[in-house]
């Protein structure tokens, strides 16, 4: 079978979280080294909502994705619930790659899945490289959501940056990319924000880190959207951004960026021997709390 699934959530009431979902898909499969052939989505909204709004949320969702399927489900509900489910292949550009791993496609699966070995104690180091801002998706959603209360307070001008953010199609493009020019994972953000796709990167791998926080790169409009709304900019949600694990950080670097210029790549910590994952902090030291969540 050369099918295989991925799927991806959004929750809540900003007209793009059908696409947000329909990305979140996209980039499962993506860091499995497939590109997504045929997608179902299922939108689940409130009973009353009139049918030209629930067409306002399917429309961003066409945008970045043409569905093999939609249905449309009405309950006693307060907000909207979007999930896509993706089926793909192996990624040619994958298949292609010049390296040993990618002798047939299945090889190549496999070294993308991060079903090979990767210790932290062997030579060279292993880096944990992200791609893309922290809080991204989180941000959109807040200003989406509490626009007015940010209008009240900063100047439009400053608001209108959201429009720099980079957009959330690029994402399973930035994976793929990654995972052909030395990657060996991947983890894409989600609703746990940048600590949940560590920690899921850790259990993907089975090994501990230490990540510098300070290096982890994050938009002032984030930081100002949470400072507003009282939350936490490194767990709202994080699509848009990716964190891989490589022993070649300058290689997977320069070819981000080649591919994606507007996309910021940061060096932000290493893999290590222990199985603690450690958050650093200018002198400061935390760790990384269990994540629970999904997508």
């Amino acid at each position: 079978r050369v099918a295989r699934p991925g799927g991806g959530g959004g929750r809540g009431t900003a007209p793009r979280i059908a696409a947000r979902a329909a990305e979140r898909a996209r980039a499962a499969l993506a860091s499995n080294g497939r590109r997504a052939t045929a997608m179902t989505l299922l939108l689940s909204v409130p009973e009353e909502m009139p049918e030209a709004e629930v067409r306002g949320y399917l429309r961003p969702a066409y945008e970045v994705a043409a569905f093999e399927d939609v249905s449309i489900v009405r309950e006693n509900r307060a907000e909207v619930l979007a999930h896509v489910s993706a089926v793909g292949v192996p990624a040619e550009m994958l298949v292609k790659a010049d390296r040993a791993e990618a002798v047939n496609s299945e090889a190549t699966a496999k070294t993308a899945a991060a079903e090979v070995e990767v210790a932290p104690d062997a030579e060279p180091a292993w880096s944990v490289v992200m791609a893309g801002v922290t809080g991204l998706e989180g941000t959109l959603l807040l200003l989406e959501e509490n626009r007015a209360t940010m209008e009240a307070r900063y100047p439009k001008h400053f608001l209108q940056r959201e429009e720099e953010l980079p957009g959330e199609a690029a994402t399973a493009e930035l994976i793929l990319t990654g995972l052909a020019n030395g990657a060996k994972a991947a983890v894409s953000g989600g609703d746990g924000g940048v600590y949940g796709a560590l920690w899921k990167l850790g259990e993907k791998l089975r090994v501990g880190m230490e990540i510098e926080l300070p290096e982890i790169p994050i938009a002032q409009i984030t930081i100002e959207a949470c400072e507003v709304t009282d939350r936490d900019p490194y767990q709202i949600p994080a699509g848009g951004c990716v964190l891989f694990v490589t022993a070649e950080p300058e290689r997977l670097a320069e070819a981000l960026m080649t591919a994606a210029p507007q996309t910021e790549t940061a060096v932000i910590g290493q893999l290590t021997r222990e199985a603690a994952r450690v958050l650093r902090n200018r002198g400061e030291t935390r760790y990384l709390e269990p994540y629970r969540g999904g997508a």
